[in-house]
Parts: C-alpha cells; structure tokens; sequence
C-alpha cells in the first residue's frame, strides 16, 4: 500500500479553500499517480475569521487539526500570505513544548509570506510586530525543507528583497523571487510554481522553480 504525503493548505487574509489556485492544486496533486511509493491527501483549511485573522485563533485552530503527535515526515504545510506566520507561530509554539527532539514535518512552502508590508492598517501591524521564536520553529523544519516563493512585483510588499533577507537570516529559508506575476500576490485560480516547490519537497524528483531569481 502507498504511503499517503498530507499536505495542509492555510489561506491568504480572508481566502476560504474555495479561493484562488487552492482548489486547483488540490484537484492536481491527488490526481497524480504514484511517486516512488506514495501519494498525496491535500487539506484545504479553513482557518477561523478569517476577514480578520488573530494570532492566538489561528495557533489553537492549527494545533486542535494537527496536534504535536500527528506531526512526521509525511506531513507538508503551505501558507499563503498570513498564514505563513500563522504557521509559523504554530511551529513555534510546539517547538516550544519540545525542547529537545521535536516532532519534525516534511517541509513547509510559504507563499508571498512577508515580514514587512506596504501601508500595514493596524490588524496587520498586530502580525508584524507579534513576536515569534523563529529558532523553535525551525527545529520543526529539517534544514533545506523551507521554501519561500517572493514576487518582485507583488502588490502589497514591493520591499521584497527586504522580506527575502529577513527569511533568510531569521528561519534559513530558500527563497525564490519569481518575476512578473503581473501583480498579482500569489491569487491566480493556478500556480505550477507551488505545485512544484511541493512536489520538490516531497522528494519527488527536484526541478528548480521557473524563472526564479536566488
């Protein structure tokens, strides 16, 4: 029988599983045939409030679906926009109740993840300047297993190379700046660029991301 790769997919700022290229994604890793042995189950979340995130909401929605036991190697997580720091602060707080030989996840794709944005209003400032240990997390991360997808036109952090240093120093992420994505922050209804990165992650064989700027 086939091992089964979870991957669990967190929205942008107000997105739902039904928005952008989430179902999509869903519809094209679960359709693919066996990959050296295994296939894939992809879990759309839907994360609560999501008109309005708040960090603790997220943390404990994240932690009631994937409890500490049920991280492993099988287990994938993509963020999108916020949820990348929802994810990370989830990580974080795990990582926090495991000081020593922490569960560890298969990897993590954050999709136009930011540290800084253009004209935050005040609920994002409360993401921004929140706190996170950026050294629990990674201990959930096996190195090389966190992957970063920038656009150098995105309409909301135009200070992308500042948010590509700070994922780097903070979380020694692989960050790729991908160009020309007709300003779009990562919303498309299809994305072969986080298909990929996921597929790469998940051991299948590794293709660097089109067109990417390291």
């Amino acid at each position: 029988m086939a091992l089964t790769k979870h991957i669990y997919v967190a929205p942008r700022w107000g997105g739902s599983p039904r928005d952008d290229w989430y179902p999509w994604l869903k519809r094209e890793l679960e359709a693919l045939p066996e990959a050296r042995g295994f296939e894939y189950q992809v879990h759309l979340l839907d994360m609560p409030a999501w008109d309005l995130p708040e960090i603790d909401h997220a943390i404990a929605h994240l932690s009631a679906i994937l409890p500490a036991d049920r991280l492993n190697a099988d287990v994938l997580l993509v963020g999108h926009s916020v949820s990348c720091l929802a994810i990370l602060h989830y990580l974080a707080k795990v990582g926090a109740a495991f000081p020593t030989q922490p569960p560890q996840v298969g990897g993590v794709v954050c999709v136009a993840g930011w540290f800084s944005v253009d004209s935050p209003w005040q609920e994002v400032l409360n993401w921004i300047h929140a706190p996170i240990d950026f050294e629990a997390a990674r201990r959930l991360i096996p190195d090389n297993k966190l992957v970063v997808l920038l656009s150098d036109d995105d309409p909301y952090t135009s200070g992308y190379q500042e948010n590509k240093r700070l994922w780097v120093e903070r979380l020694h992420s692989q960050v790729h700046i991908l160009p020309g994505r007709q300003r779009q922050h990562f919303s498309a209804q299809l994305d072969s660029d986080i298909l990929d990165a996921i597929r790469d992650l998940a051991s299948e064989v590794p293709q660097p991301v089109a067109g990417s700027q390291l």
